[in-house]
């Protein structure tokens, strides 16, 4: 790409940066990556597809009847952004802090080689896929008919990594990153006047009992793989007042594992034992799973696809011995086809994702819109 080029793939990204909308609300973005990419004179465009997503192919002119799929993310995080610098969030509390602003300006950048010369190699689809954060993204994306309408033979994504050396690509065969999802308890009795708690229905006992219980029973799965964790993520009971003896509670964790099997049966084990604790509680009790992500397990051998790739492009290659602990809705896209997801190194010391000082680092532009021109235009998939 020209410097042009990719100073103008900077600017969108930051004016996608100063107007960052959180998962399910992302209409603005929507509107300028559709506007964005029908300058680029695509065969077909759709906008509104598993609820904000755009998707544009861009169809070979050859014989071949191959189709490759490439994905980035349109949603920012609510967090609120901290510095000082000119394209920083205009929304409170609402930010761009895992760098999905730059993944989309990547993906516009093959969008824009694409539009000067189609693959020989396929037909290309390009997804800009919402609400990936909550994990209910690629699923609602799954069940749009026009998506169910397409075959991809693989479907690839990348992903910044602070922490690992700028523009080093990260890859592995199996699981790239973990499956996780969250579980909330619900605890409702009733309240009372903390001179009289036996006039209430107070679930604090319940409450500790489950932790401890939980710590004690899911023991052994988290030691059976440094991925798999169980963490207590908030617990909102009471007021800081000392006349009410509280009757409602709410107990939230969040599970991760390697294996998607592995996390069902540690969050089953969860749920009986949160049905256990009922049996004492004169209240109602009940629980949900929320923001579930099935883990992110990359095609046998694609690995290598990925090197050769990133080799002709003059990147450096780094195999990961052990999967992210973080999850990624990617890994849903795989029930579709054959996926990849691989890493994309933004800096030994650059900020960590999902900080209040996080930015994309923009030296990753051309560094990944070749790894995808390379993937789109010279590498074979069997």
């Amino acid at each position: 790409m020209t410097s042009e080029q990719i100073n103008r793939l900077i600017e969108i990204r930051k004016s996608l940066h100063r107007k960052p909308e959180i998962s399910g609300s992302e209409e603005g973005t929507a509107r300028e990556l559709y506007q964005t990419l029908s300058e680029m004179d695509p065969d077909r465009i759709e906008k509104g597809v598993g609820g904000n997503g755009v998707m544009a192919l861009f169809r070979s002119e050859s014989e071949t009847k191959k189709t490759l799929l490439f994905r980035a993310e349109l949603d920012a995080i609510a967090v609120q952004e901290e510095g000082k610098r000119a394209h920083r969030s205009k929304n409170d509390g609402v930010m761009h802090g895992c760098g999905h602003d730059g993944h989309m300006a990547i993906l516009l950048g093959l969008g824009s080689l694409l539009s000067r010369k189609r693959s020989d190699l396929a037909n290309i689809w390009l997804l800009f896929q919402p609400a990936e954060e909550t994990g209910e993204g690629a699923l609602q994306v799954m069940g749009d008919s026009r998506f169910r309408e397409i075959e991809p033979d693989h479907a690839f994504a990348l992903h910044n990594l602070p922490g690992f050396s700028e523009n080093t690509v990260l890859i592995r065969d199996g699981v790239f990153a973990a499956a996780s999802v969250g579980l909330e308890v619900k605890f409702s009795g009733s309240s009372s006047h903390a001179a009289y708690p036996e006039q209430g229905v107070n679930p604090s006992k319940e409450i500790a009992n489950l932790i401890l219980e939980v710590e004690k029973r899911l023991s052994s799965f988290k030691k059976s793989d440094p991925i798999s964790k169980v963490v207590n993520t908030y617990i909102r009971l009471g007021e800081p007042a000392y006349g009410i003896s509280p009757g409602t509670a709410r107990l939230g964790y969040t599970i991760r594992s390697s294996s998607d099997s592995e996390l069902n049966r540690a969050v089953g084990a969860i749920e009986k034992l949160a049905a256990k604790a009922g049996e004492t509680f004169e209240g109602a009790l009940s629980w949900k799973r929320i923001e579930p992500f099935a883990a992110t397990i990359n095609e046998s051998g694609s690995s290598n696809i990925i090197k050769i790739a990133a080799e002709r492009a003059g990147l450096e290659v780094e195999e990961i011995q052990e999967p992210f602990p973080w999850s990624e809705d990617f890994g849903e896209f795989r029930k579709k086809c054959p996926i990849t997801l691989f890493g994309l190194g933004s800096g030994a010391d650059h900020p960590p994702l999902h900080s209040e000082t996080y930015d994309f680092n923009d030296e990753l532009i051309p560094a990944g819109v070749n790894l995808f021109a390379e993937l789109a235009y010279k590498t074979g998939i069997d």
